[in-house]
């Protein structure tokens, strides 16, 4: 099955955004209201697949933003379809992968934006790790609450195709892959066909990944029937 993680949410009720932040930053410098436990269960071995390694931090508790409390966000992928066939996704000669984060059901944003994927990335693959099937890492990030975002990786046989989400509640979402940055607004499936010659090239688009296993079905299809994304993933020159 596909890896997914969601939450629930709560009502803000009359507090603005400008008050939350206002009191997040308050509430990051008091230590008194740090969860010293999160943090310890942060703490980790460097993950080399990771583009930004995932730092332990002492954070203040979630609920302790007016109430709000958060208990995560949402990721779906199929970075296992070596060993889970059913979700393994091919184009021709291509083997295609994908990873998607949500928001999950954070009080701090629309029901539609909560519904949907902020960020999805598709790319192709031409290896595997053959020691545990992986064809990559990703992770869901909430340590920013109420901004949220992702990072992660896939593997190819020369290259790797890494990228950094993250999503605001008034400032918007954003993407970086490779370096290429990518205001999500304007397209949040993003996708990347590492190239033969060592270079990359992107394709934004706009989608609407729902949460869950349905993510699956809508990218293999809707996102892959499209003409131009077929095109874009098969054109000579992609590994």
């Amino acid at each position: 099955m596909l890896n997914y993680t969601y939450s629930f949410a709560q009502d803000i009720g009359s507090k603005t955004l400008e008050e939350i932040r206002l009191k997040q930053v308050e509430n990051i410098k008091n230590p008194e209201l740090w969860d010293m436990e999160r943090m310890k269960g942060d703490i980790e071995p460097i993950s080399e697949r990771e583009p930004i390694r995932f730092g332990a931090f002492p954070v203040p508790h979630y609920n302790s933003l007016f109430g709000f409390n958060y208990r995560g966000g949402g990721e779906i992928n199929n970075r296992m379809a070596r060993s889970l066939p059913d979700y393994r996704i091919t184009m021709k000669d291509k083997e295609i992968v994908f990873c998607s984060f949500h928001i999950g059901n954070s009080p701090f944003y629309k029901e539609e934006q909560r519904n949907t994927a902020f960020f999805t990335v598709i790319t192709v693959i031409d290896t595997v790790d053959t020691n545990n099937f992986a064809l990559g890492t990703s992770r869901i990030i909430s340590r920013n609450h109420p901004d949220y975002g992702g990072e992660g990786s896939f593997i190819t046989r020369d290259n790797k195709v890494e990228f950094v989400a993250f999503t605001t509640p008034d400032k918007g979402s954003f993407a970086i892959v490779n370096m290429r940055l990518f205001h999500l607004e304007y397209g949040n499936i993003i996708l990347i066909t590492p190239q033969k010659d060592g270079s990359f090239r992107s394709l934004q688009i706009k989608g609407s990944v729902p949460l869950a296993d349905g993510s699956f079905d809508y990218i293999k299809t809707n996102v892959l029937q499209r003409e131009e994304v077929i095109k874009f993933l098969t054109v000579e020159g992609v590994i």
